[in-house]
């Protein structure tokens, strides 16, 4: 399914390009990643920078008003990790008899997230002498992505009872499909050579929780925040 609609975008985009104003091709670096949409406990994100890089058409539709379709490739990645501490029993044997010890434990959770797309945007765009608006919907279909790491769970103060180590993989529950609302702003600098910014976010979570808790860190909403900062070249139709 991921491949038909690939190709079916791909077709799109070719057999408009013929009464497109002009077609940009570009590259760009972003930041940001997975935003919460509450802040977990003791919890940290070290985002990795991103690129993107594709072309997009231009279709005018009179005035200053035109519309936009673009096809990229994207990576992202993030590192994070949590710490928490909890409350609980432990087993002690004291002259033969098990008692049950009132202690508290303490998760350190480090995980890597690596993310690849392919994005589709579909954006109205509104110039302002040289200056471009543009805003609209986009898709993003995962090519590849992992969410795996490690779990070293402390006993108390960790000088009685040995570490334990788990790993996790919440690969499994990253979505396919993404989509959510995109907004850029794109002006010419030198020539055909013009530097673009965008902001996106997405309306659903990075993951589709069905099996509940792969890691012990309980079920957090995710959503994709990202900033792209780029250069397009613009490669001008001629007009007819």
């Amino acid at each position: 399914m991921k491949k038909l609609i690939f190709l079916f975008t791909v077709a799109i985009l070719l057999s408009g390009s013929n009464a497109a104003q002009d077609i940009n091709v570009g590259a760009s670096l972003s930041y940001g990643g997975p935003i919460p949409s509450e802040k977990p406990e003791n919890a940290y994100g070290n985002p990795l920078l991103g690129v993107s890089t594709g072309a997009s058409l231009s279709f005018p539709i009179g005035g200053r008003f035109s519309i936009s379709t673009g096809l990229h490739y994207s990576f992202h990645g993030l590192d994070y990790g949590q710490s928490i501490t909890r409350d609980t029993l432990i087993a002690v044997e004291i002259n033969d008899v098990v008692h049950e010890v009132p202690s508290y434990y303490t998760s350190h959770v480090t995980g890597k997230l690596r993310l690849h797309y392919i994005d589709f945007s579909f954006l109205m765009g509104y110039r302002i002498w040289k200056l471009q608006f543009l805003v609209g919907p986009y898709l993003s279909f995962l090519l590849s992505g992992k969410d795996e790491g490690d779990v070293r769970i402390v006993i108390g103060s960790g000088e009685v009872f040995e570490d334990e180590y788990e790993q996790f993989d919440k690969s499994h529950d990253l979505r396919k499909m993404e989509y959510g609302i995109m907004f850029a702003a794109n002006t010419p600098i030198y020539k055909n050579l013009g530097v673009e910014m965008k902001f996106s976010r997405s309306f659903i979570t990075l993951h589709n929780y069905e099996n509940n808790e792969s890691s012990g860190q309980g079920n957090i909403d995710l959503y994709s925040t990202y900033l792209q900062v780029g250069l397009i070249y613009k490669l001008q139709k001629n007009k007819e």
